[in-house]
């Protein structure tokens, strides 16, 4: 076990993805890859201590008492080949979508699923029409008669054969090079989407939460009310950097010819954004929504939830600029004790069967 500031990462690698584990010590705790490339779990503020466990992956079913949603989802994401933030999201919907985790985990996962194919086809309509635009090509007939009808598809044929003439590339090239960036930035989507994409909309709602947080923060005289403030402050620091991040994808769509025709150069570029943006909020969508479902409750209950936050918040890495959320982390812990609950009977090892059901409720209403 080492210490919050000791442990501080510097990359969104060695910080780890979020697991959405429905055993309460569990919950929001962290993945990643050591040294030899095998994977381990960081598990934070255990029995109201400082540090973070370092546990490897095989060893947690024996460490820890975990349902059994959690057992497949172990089992999962162990038999996966990565543990990106997008890695683990796939498997935590292949594993809801079991019914361990209940009826409302099952739709969540469903209408998650729904909305990636339906941003799917959208983002790739979206860039077809950009590029026909680009090279000053008309695309409303295609929206007339529709993308997937067969005339639809044969006009789009057709247009795309000029777009790819007039960018002196091969329709084939052109074709390749919109897929390729279509699945790059299908969790972000276009800025002109009638629908905002999945990561825009947790920015958004991130937004919410910050501004939610600082005026509990400011209105509550309890000891919580530093905490809650912090948590707003590490909130308004992620805000901005994938604010930022977006703003080059929009900048980039914005050049969209440039884009198309120096794609061996832009390729990498966006690719890096589209993992940093997803890397920059991974973990936040379950925070959020704890908190939202906090505010319906009692100041007490508020009160606990803001100590949950805090024990999982997504520090910024030290390579983002925000080296000293860690070390603020670790003052806070100093001065508040009670900054965890106890998630286990310790006389028994048996779960709180209470705080399941309600990370249950709540993974219901997550994408």
């Amino acid at each position: 076990m080492r210490s919050l500031t000791n442990f501080a990462p510097s990359t969104f690698e060695e910080r780890g993805a979020a697991v959405a584990f429905t055993t309460p010590v569990l919950a929001q705790t962290r993945v990643r890859k050591d040294s030899r490339d095998q994977l381990e779990v960081l598990v934070p503020n255990l029995s109201e201590g400082r540090g973070v466990y370092v546990v490897p992956w095989k060893s947690l079913p024996l460490a820890f008492p975990m349902t059994v949603h959690d057992r497949m989802l172990h089992d999962l994401i162990a038999k996966a080949e990565g543990c990106s933030p997008d890695d683990i999201r796939k498997a935590v919907l292949e594993a809801a979508r079991c019914g361990l985790a209940g009826g409302g985990a099952v739709a969540a996962a469903e209408a998650a699923l729904s909305d990636d194919e339906d941003q799917r086809l959208l983002i790739n309509y979206q860039l077809i029409v950009e590029a026909l635009k680009a090279v000053g090509l008309e695309s409303t007939e295609i929206l007339k008669v529709g993308l997937t009808s067969a005339e639809g598809q044969k006009l789009t044929r057709d247009l795309m054969m000029k777009a790819a003439q007039r960018l002196a590339l091969e329709p084939k090239e052109l074709y390749g090079r919109i897929a390729e960036l279509a699945l790059m930035m299908e969790a972000i989507g276009l800025a002109s989407s009638p629908k905002p994409a999945r990561l825009r909309r947790l920015m958004r709602d991130l937004q919410g939460f910050r501004d939610s947080m600082t005026d509990w923060a400011t209105d509550n005289v309890s000891e919580a009310a530093p905490i809650g403030g912090f948590c707003a402050e590490v909130a308004e620091h992620t805000v901005n950097h994938a604010r930022n991040v977006i703003g080059q994808f929009d900048q980039a769509m914005a050049s969209f010819e440039v884009l198309l025709r120096q794609w061996e150069t832009k390729r990498p570029q966006i690719r890096k954004a589209s993992s940093r943006l997803s890397w920059l909020l991974d973990g936040w969508e379950y925070l959020i929504l704890l908190w939202n479902d906090a505010l319906t409750q009692d100041r007490y209950s508020q009160d606990m939830a803001v100590h949950d936050i805090f024990r999982v918040i997504p520090l910024l890495p030290k390579d983002e600029g925000r080296a000293e959320q860690s070390a603020l982390a670790d003052k806070l812990i100093n001065s508040h004790k009670r900054s965890v609950r106890a998630y286990v009977d310790w006389r028994s090892g048996q779960l709180d069967v209470d705080l399941v059901m309600r990370i249950e409720t709540i993974k219901g209403r997550a994408a």
